[in-house]
């Protein structure tokens, strides 16, 4: 090596591994327990993201600043700062415009987020118990307009005390594990006593994917946002590659990169042999596995759930029409928004029974497209006669 070349080299290398070190330290200390949306690992919720874009819903994280407008459903998971005062106000407002809230705790560290959440249970009046070990959990009562949740599996979690105005959904070992609160006059809230049966390592176990789905059915829209927020991120900037490149960090890697450059520049040579052509194959990553999990559930052929909510949706549209309540049952819904009129009752409960039955089986993209066009034209031939 010529004697000219060896300060520019010795800057390099010195540089260079201060960049290193410092990436690598920006770098989280496991991925496998990152509850971020963000994370592939088994704690993340990558694969519950994908899934639900997947399937036409509008996702989306909550980042920056802790702001609820735009979001019909907020999935806190995990939450590892603690809720404030404003971010509660924030929350209960959310559910008094009619918005639902999905909190999933865990007692484990890192993200202590029973500690986390406790300002926010404290407002919902929701009493977390004893912890409880991992076992399968089971509907206390039908939830599920599918019928498809029977078993889903819990690791150690957080049981409630059953008391008003708790409404148990989940039970393991007569404990309750998952429960939901409603505000008068407004949406719900959903408590999960584990991660990680919305988890990406968890989804995949029992009936935890149709549980997920059944906390979606009742939701006054499909907007569904993700609380990046109170996992850290509540300035955008700071997280990710800017961490890394905001500060002296950037500068170690600008410099090195500029060496690396002029070295190369004035050397006109390659760094070491040439490579010779080898067939290479791409090692799947974990991230690729997520992703894959979520367009599999996507592709699947269980869309009795996509059934049931047009068929919701048809009895929340006439509802705001007729005045009658969209929570009551088929048969008395048809009596009520029907008003008397027979024709009008026949069409609707042949409609709302065509969808159940479709929801209780696999039905096909003909079946559900066709079953879209019906209501459209009822709903229309329903406002003309209206108007």
């Amino acid at each position: 090596m010529k004697r000219v070349a060896q300060p520019a080299v010795i800057l390099f290398a010195a540089v260079a591994v201060l960049a290193v070190f410092a990436a690598l330290s920006a770098l989280p200390p496991d991925d496998q327990t990152d509850p971020s949306s963000r994370a592939a690992g088994k704690a993340g919720t990558l694969a519950l993201y994908t899934w639900f874009d997947d399937l036409g819903l509008p996702v989306h994280r909550i980042t920056g600043q802790f702001d609820l407008s735009g979001t019909d459903v907020l999935i806190s998971y995990a939450p590892a700062t603690q809720f404030t005062d404003s971010d509660v106000a924030a929350v209960m407002a959310h559910l008094r415009r009619g918005g639902d809230v999905v909190l999933a705790l865990t007692p484990e560290s890192p993200s202590a987020s029973l500690a986390a959440a406790a300002p926010l249970l404290n407002a919902l009046d929701v009493q977390p118990g004893e912890t409880t070990a991992p076992g399968d959990a089971g509907p206390v009562q039908p939830f599920d307009a599918t019928d498809r949740v029977h078993s889903v599996r819990f690791g150690g979690g957080i049981g409630f005390l059953d008391a008003p105005p708790l409404v148990p959904l989940l039970s393991e070992d007569g404990t309750v594990v998952a429960a939901m609160t409603q505000v008068a006059g407004g949406g719900r809230a959903y408590v999960i006593g584990d991660t990680l049966p919305l988890s990406n390592d968890g989804l995949r176990h029992g009936d935890a994917r149709w549980f997920a789905l059944s906390l979606l059915e009742r939701a006054r829209g499909g907007h569904v946002g993700f609380d990046e927020y109170h996992h850290g991120e509540a300035t955008t900037s700071d997280t990710g590659a800017a961490a890394i490149f905001n500060g002296p960090v950037g500068l170690a890697a600008a410099l090195a990169f500029v060496v690396v450059l002029a070295f190369l520049g004035l050397s006109g040579r390659r760094l070491g042999r040439p490579v010779t052509a080898h067939d290479s194959r791409a090692v799947p990553t974990a991230a690729t596995y997520a992703t894959a999990l979520g367009q599999l559930f996507a592709r699947s052929r269980e869309r009795g759930a996509i059934a049931t909510r047009y068929a919701d949706d048809l009895k929340r549209r006439l509802s705001a029409a007729s005045g009658a309540d969209a929570h009551l049952d088929d048969d008395a819904f048809i009596a009520a928004a029907a008003s008397g009129d027979e024709d009008r009752a026949v069409a609707l409960r042949g409609l709302l029974q065509r969808a159940r039955t479709l929801a209780a089986a696999r039905p096909g993209d003909a079946a559900l497209l066709q079953l879209a066009r019906d209501i459209d034209a009822f709903e229309r031939a329903w406002v003309e006669a209206v108007v």
